[in-house]
C-alpha cells in the first residue's frame, strides 16, 4: 500500500508545511517552481555531478553536485539507505532502499515475482489515494541487470488541497542483493530538463559492486502479461 510518509519523509512534509498548515503547501510549490525555473530560462547554468561509492549497500553512482546525499548509518535508522535530495524539495529526491537478504525481504529470489507483488502493492487503490499509471510496467536494465520499472502519479482524496506527486520506481537483484531505487517529484517538476538528464545520467551510472551471482529470471513472459492485463 502506498505510503506519503515514506514518499515525502516526516522532515519534508514538515517543511512544505503539509502537517497543520495546509495553506502552506502551494506556496512553497510556487516558491520551489520559481526557483527551480529561474536558472533554466537563461540556460547559464549546466548541470555538474559528482561520484559517489558505498561499499556498504555495494553501489556506485553519479548524482547532481549540488544535491545533498546521506547514507544511512545504522539499519534501526529510518528511511532508505541512500538518500539523495534537491534543497528545494518540490524539485526532486532519489532513494535507494537496499536488501541484503531477498528472501526476508521480498520472499523469493525471483526478480519477476518480487517485481510483481510490489508493483501490485503499490498501485492498489485505497480509500485515500488514487493512482495513475503513466508508464506501464516493463523490464530493461541497470549496470546489466534485468530491471523492472515503472511510473505512476497519485493525488489525495477528498481534500480541498491535496498532496500530489509523481515517483518512478526501479527494482533490480545484483547478486545476492536487491535494489529499489526512486525518483520523486511533483508532477510538475518530474519532466523538466533537468529532471531528466538527472534520472537518465544517475541510472545510466550506477555501477552494483556485489553482482556475481546471476539472478532467476523464468517466466518473464508471464509476469509481463499479468502486470498488463491488471
Amino acid at each position: 500500500m502506498f505510503n506519503i510518509w515514506e514518499f515525502y519523509g516526516c522532515e519534508d512534509l514538515i517543511a512544505l508545511g503539509m502537517i497543520g498548515k495546509r495553506k502552506l503547501v502551494i506556496g512553497a510549490f510556487i516558491l520551489s517552481n520559481l526557483i527551480i525555473f529561474l536558472p533554466n530560462i537563461n540556460g547559464s547554468f549546466a548541470l555538474q555531478f559528482t561520484d559517489y561509492t558505498s561499499e556498504k549497500y555495494q553501489i556506485q553512482f553519479q548524482y547532481p553536485s549540488d544535491w545533498l546525499i546521506k547514507e544511512k548509518a545504522n539499519r534501526s535508522d529510518e528511511g532508505a539507505e541512500i538518500d539523495i535530495s534537491n534543497k528545494k524539495i518540490a524539485a526532486g529526491k532519489l532513494r535507494i532502499h537496499f536488501y541484503d537478504d531477498l528472501l526476508e525481504s521480498f520472499g523469493t529470489t525471483n526478480l519477476d515475482a518480487a517485481f510483481t507483488k510490489f508493483y501490485s502493492a503499490t498501485t492498489t487503490d485505497d480509500n485515500e489515494y488514487e493512482f495513475k499509471i503513466i508508464e506501464s510496467p516493463s523490464f530493461g536494465s541497470v549496470d546489466s541487470q534485468r530491471t523492472g520499472s515503472f511510473l505512476m502519479t497519485f493525488k489525495q482524496k477528498n481534500e480541498i488541497d491535496p498532496i500530489t506527486g509523481a515517483v518512478k520506481y526501479w527494482i533490480t537483484f545484483a547478486g545476492n542483493s536487491g535494489y529499489k531505487i526512486e525518483f520523486m517529484a511533483t508532477p510538475e517538476n518530474f519532466d523538466t530538463p533537468d529532471n531528466i538528464e538527472i534520472r537518465d545520467q544517475f541510472i545510466e551510472s550506477i555501477i552494483f559492486l556485489g553482482q556475481n551471482n546471476a539472478t532467476n529470471t523464468s517466466g518473464l513472459s508471464q509476469v509481463l502479461l499479468e502486470l498488463q492485463n491488471n
